[in-house]
This record gives structure tokens, C-alpha cells and sequence, in this order.
């Protein structure tokens, strides 16, 4: 942009160090590495046979320079850049081969390690839709530049981005999504460029950057990308049809078609290389416009006879002198060491989740309405059972139920919005973690306590509404505390089938296979020594056994003289032990725990890989 803006952020920023205004500003140069490949190759096995997706692909992005995947739909641009962004792999039906090379040096593009040096902005856009781009932008900065770096620095590191990208106006309104109102679809694909812009990186790749956004605004962010570029950095990104000005401003380009390189090199030259091939431009016209038609309105056949798809000029190193070398981008002050520690981490994210709460009202509201309805409703059904006569069966039998009917709604109530959590967060948690925003382990822990905390106030209104109505005889922190138990053990399983699967619909179904055996096991619905010898072992399995015990116990361990016959009998149909109380709340614990580290060992093999 402007020298002003540039002079401004220089004044702007902190004096406390030449490294860490360097590391603060955005534009600030950086030593630049030339991406190359060659004999990329994606197939897909179909029935009728394999299919290529991308053949013998080859390439290159020098340093200091913007280049432009382009092709046809179909082409392989999204494929190519998330291959060399270490985000595709082999994997089921798709087989991907490749040789990547940074500055001459073989490297493994897929490592972990390697894919975070990457900044990448998917086509998709990925941010918290709580957060402000202001937040969204100072977030990335807090957890991802050293520690070191002040405050005041991160704040004129976020204004001066807002500003470049053109996103002051909005830089405080809420990015939205789903039923959230927020920003537009164009603001929110240039706050996703700020946030990995604002860490100086060395490579930025983008998938449809300018999709969505008017002309003046593509410009705009180009420019941007550009000012990254000059500062030393290598900027790929893939784009369908530029307008001109757009066009005109990338130094390289890599024409796909039919995933085969057709064109290759500088942007200059492809007047020249188009004339050469029998296809010059004619005057007057995009030029952008004018290769897609090419490469769409000729056969492949006809195009490389004209001299199209030209053979690689990547130069391939030979073994014998390649130093294999996958952490090449660790180095140049570019790696994990300054980097900021579990417990900044974890209370920023612990922020961002509360922030979540308070601002996403629409949710926490219908979370806490449906439980409160439901307790009322509840209540009112079996309004004041729990004070009448134990020695009655119909009285005995109600009073029961409604301890019954209490505890599966703390079951289900509480774990299916757990379960839709991650799910549906999850792009948000892989982009983040895949660029280096924080641990696997400080994500979960903040996503542990801002559940427990929701879970209480939920579980709080549902046991003191229905203790009241209800009228129960125990002691109401022995009730509260056995149904909250129950609600935190259900949503350790519904936090671990919520890591396993990608899709909230698919969580949603499998979830009866979680709860729905719960029930039948638990002794209300079948006296658990009716229940078949070879199945009867899976009772010890389900939390809303131990959880019932607890609260069966405290209401019927306490019922009057006359009437303790009956209770007894109930409580051993059940299969309660009044001895055995401690271990029920053992147990408890030990399943939640069980549950949920392997929902951790789960998240934390999935946050390897991107697809």
C-alpha cells in the first residue's frame, strides 16, 4: 500500500527490539525459498480402471514472486496445492506421487513439522464465527509470533492489517456463520488472509483467494499478496478467470488442463509462448480470458501438437548430492522454540471459548430453554410424587420413574450438543493446529472446562426445578451431584464419538448406539439378574447404571420405618448395594477418564492430516 501506512506501522510498533519488530511487522523481509517440483501425479482407482487427476505435474514458485495456478474446472489447481501444501496424500482410492524440492533440498511436504511453516487459506473459510476479525487476526498473532512480543505490538500489527486488507469498517463486527449473522463473504475470505498473513511467513498458499470478492476488493487483496512477495516471501495460490487487472499483476503462472502443465513460466512471455503455438492473442483482449478459451475450446491432442504441454524444466538434483532434509524450513528463526508456552495457549483458547458462549446466545438459550421446558414439564407430570406414601405400589412405582426420566434427559441433553461441538468446529481446530496456533492437549483442556462449566448450569437447572416439584427426600447435593455425574460421563462419550467422526449428521445417528443399550442395561426397563448370563457383564459398562445406583440409593436409602420394605426390594431389583456406593462413584470416574483420553489419542491422530 502506501509509504505512509508503512511509516506508520514502523512508528507504530514497538522500539523494545530490532527482532521482535522485525518478527511484528507483517511486510518485514524475510529470506525467500524457491519451491520445485516435478512428477506430481494424483490417480483415482474407479471401477472401470484408474483414473489421473494430475499427470507428471511440474513447477515452480521462486521467491519474491506471485505465481497463479490457473486451468478449467477439472483441472487439478485445488488438488496440485494441497499436494504441495503436505494436505493430500495416498489415501483409499487416491494415490499421489510426488518430488518436492525447497531451495534444491528434497524435502517431505507431508510431515507435520513442514505444514506448519505453510501459510494456507483454504477455499472454504475456517474461523470461529464468535470471534471479530480484529480477534480473529490478534489471536493467530498472540499464539503463533514469540513470546516476547508485546502487546502493543500485536495491537498495531492487527490495525494495520485490518487496514490493508480493507476490513476497518467491520474489524469489531461478529464473522458469523449458520445462524449467526456476520460479516460478508468477501470480508470474511480477507480476514482468513490476515490471519496467516500476520506471521510473516516465507510461503503463503491459497486456494480461490479473490472467490466472492468484488473487483476493487481482489485488487485490493493482491496488492497485498504482492507487498508479501516483495518482502521475500514465495505466494502460490490457485484462481479460475482474473479479471485483467488481477491478471496483470502475477509474475508467474502455471497453466493446468486436463492434469497436464500446458503452460509454465513467467506471465510476460505468454504472449510470445501463445503466438508460437499458433494461438496469438488477439488485440485488446484479458489475456486471461483468452487462455482459458484455449485450453477449453481445442482438443488436448490438437494443443500439444501446436506445442503446448512443454516438458518439465525443473531441474531434478541428483540423489548422490541431495541432502534429504524435512525440517529445512526449522531454521532461519522460524522455528518452535520462541514460541509461546501450554498455559498461554490454553487460557487464550479458554477465552475464545467463553467469548463463544456469551456471544453465541441463540445456542447456550435453547440449550438452557429445552432443559428448562423439560424440567418443568417434568415436574408438573410428577408433581409432588416424591412426597407421597413409599408403601403404596403406584406411589413407589412413580416416584422411581421420575427418577428415571430425569437422569435420561441429563443423558441426552447434555451430550447431543457435545457431540455436534467438535464435528462441527473441526475445520476450525485443523487449520489451526496445522498451523501452529497451539497444542492438541491445550485445546482439549480448554474445551474440557468451558464444557464442565456448561454442563453444571445446565445439570443445576434441571435437578433444582425437578427436586422442588418433584419433592425428593435426599439431600439435594447428593442428587446434583449424581446426575451431573451421569451428564459429564455422557458427554465423555459423546466428546469421544464426536473425534471420531468428520460428520455431525453421522455422530447424530450413531449416537443410540452409545445411550440406547445404556438403557436396557440399567436395570429399570428388566431386573439385571433376568437378564441373560452371557450379556449381563455389559451393565458394568454403562454410566447410567453406576449414576442411577447413586441417586436410587440416597432417595430410597432413607424412605420411612413402615415403608423401608419396599424400598429395599426395589433397590435390590436394581441391583443397588448400599456398601457399594463408593465404588459406583469409582466407576463413574473411571469411565469419564477412560472415555476421554482416548477421545484425545483420537483427536490427536486425526490432527496429523488435513483430509
Amino acid at each position: 500500500m502506501s509509504e505512509d501506512k508503512d511509516a506508520s506501522l514502523e512508528t507504530g510498533l514497538s522500539k523494545s527490539g530490532a527482532n521482535v519488530v522485525e518478527t511484528a511487522n507483517p511486510f518485514a523481509n524475510r529470506v525467500g525459498k524457491t519451491l520445485s517440483w516435478s512428477g506430481v501425479n494424483m490417480t483415482l482407482k474407479t471401477k472401470g480402471g484408474e483414473r489421473k487427476l494430475l499427470d507428471g505435474v511440474w513447477g515452480e514458485v521462486p521467491n519474491k514472486e506471485i505465481t497463479a495456478i490457473m486451468g478449467p474446472s477439472g483441472a487439478g489447481k485445488t488438488s496440485l496445492l494441497n499436494i504441495l501444501a503436505g494436505r493430500s496424500r495416498t489415501r483409499g482410492a487416491i494415490t499421489v506421487d510426488s518430488n518436492v524440492e525447497l531451495n534444491n533440498i528434497k524435502i517431505n511436504q507431508n510431515k507435520l513439522s513442514v505444514r506448519k511453516k505453510i501459510a494456507f487459506v483454504a477455499q472454504e473459510e475456517s474461523l470461529q464465527i464468535t470471534q471479530t476479525p480484529r480477534e480473529a487476526i490478534y489471536f493467530s498473532a498472540k499464539l503463533r509470533l514469540p513470546r516476547g512480543t508485546p502487546e502493543k505490538d500485536l495491537n498495531t500489527l492487527s490495525s494495520v492489517m485490518l487496514e490493508e486488507l480493507g476490513l476497518l469498517s467491520c474489524s469489531d463486527s461478529f464473522i458469523g456463520g449458520g445462524l449467526m449473522k456476520g460479516i460478508s463473504g468477501g470480508e470474511k475470505k480477507r480476514a482468513s488472509v490476515g490471519v496467516e498473513l500476520v506471521v510473516r511467513p516465507s510461503m503463503v498458499f491459497l486456494d480461490e483467494p479473490t472467490s466472492g470478492l468484488d473487483s476493487f476488493s481482489a485488487v485490493q487483496l493482491v496488492q497485498v499478496l504482492k507487498k508479501v512477495a516483495n518482502a521475500g516471501a514465495s505466494v502460490l495460490f490457485t484462481i479460475h478467470q482474473p479479471p485483467s487487472e488481477v491478471f496483470n499483476s502475477f509474475d508467474h503462472l502455471i497453466l493446468l488442463n486436463k492434469g497436464k502443465v500446458m503452460y509454465e513460466g513467467e506471465v510476460d512471455d505468454i504472449p510470445d509462448f501463445f503466438a508460437n503455438c499458433n494461438k496469438p492473442m488477439p488485440g485488446r483482449f484479458n489475456p486471461a480470458d483468452w487462455i482459458m478459451q484455449v485450453a477449453q475450446s481445442h482438443p488436448v491432442e490438437e494443443l500439444e501438437a501446436d506445442g503446448f504441454f512443454p516438458p518439465s524444466k525443473v531441474r531434478v538434483v541428483p540423489n548422490h548430492i541431495v541432502e534429504l532434509k524435512t525440517s529445512i524450513m526449522e531454521d532461519e528463526g522460524e522455528g518452535d522454540g520462541m514460541h509461546v508456552g501450554f498455559l498461554t495457549q490454553a487460557s487464550m483458547l479458554f477465552k475464545r471459548e467463553f467469548l463463544n458462549i456469551r456471544r453465541d446466545k441463540a445456542s447456550i438459550g435453547a440449550r438452557l430453554g429445552i432443559t428448562i421446558f423439560i424440567a418443568v414439564l417434568t415436574g408438573s407430570i410428577f408433581y409432588g410424587v416424591g412426597k407421597t406414601d413409599s408403601k403404596i405400589d403406584k406411589n413407589i412405582q412413580s416416584h422411581f420413574g421420575a427418577l428415571v426420566i430425569i437422569t435420561l434427559n441429563a443423558m441426552f441433553g447434555t451430550a447431543q450438543p457435545t457431540l455436534l461441538a467438535f464435528p462441527t468446529e473441526r475445520p476450525v481446530f485443523l487449520r489451526e493446529y496445522s498451523t501452529n496456533h497451539y497444542s492438541v492437549g491445550a485445546y482439549f483442556l480448554s474445551k474440557f472446562f468451558t464444557e464442565v462449566v456448561v454442563t453444571a448450569v445446565q445439570i443445576l437447572a434441571l435437578c433444582g426445578i425437578s427436586y422442588v416439584m418433584v419433592g425428593f427426600q435426599m439431600n439435594f447435593l447428593i442428587f446434583y451431584a449424581g446426575v451431573l455425574g451421569l451428564a459429564m460421563t455422557s458427554t465423555a462419550f459423546a466428546v469421544l464419538l464426536g473425534c471420531a467422526t468428520e460428520d455431525p449428521a453421522l455422530g447424530q445417528e450413531l449416537l443410540p448406539l452409545l445411550f440406547v443399550p445404556q438403557m436396557l442395561f440399567a436395570g429399570f426397563f428388566v431386573a439385571s439378574d433376568l437378564i441373560p448370563v452371557w450379556l449381563r457383564w455389559c451393565q458394568y459398562l454403562c454410566s447410567l447404571t453406576y449414576s442411577l445406583r447413586i441417586i436410587l440409593q440416597g432417595e430410597f436409602g432413607i424412605c420411612k420405618p413402615e415403608a423401608q420394605s419396599k424400598c429395599d426390594r426395589l433397590l435390590e431389583s436394581v441391583g443397588v448395594d448400599e456398601d457399594d456406593v463408593w465404588w459406583y462413584w469409582l466407576t463413574l470416574g473411571s469411565i469419564f477418564v477412560v472415555c476421554r483420553l482416548f477421545a484425545l489419542r483420537i483427536l490427536q491422530s486425526k490432527a496429523t492430516k488435513f483430509f
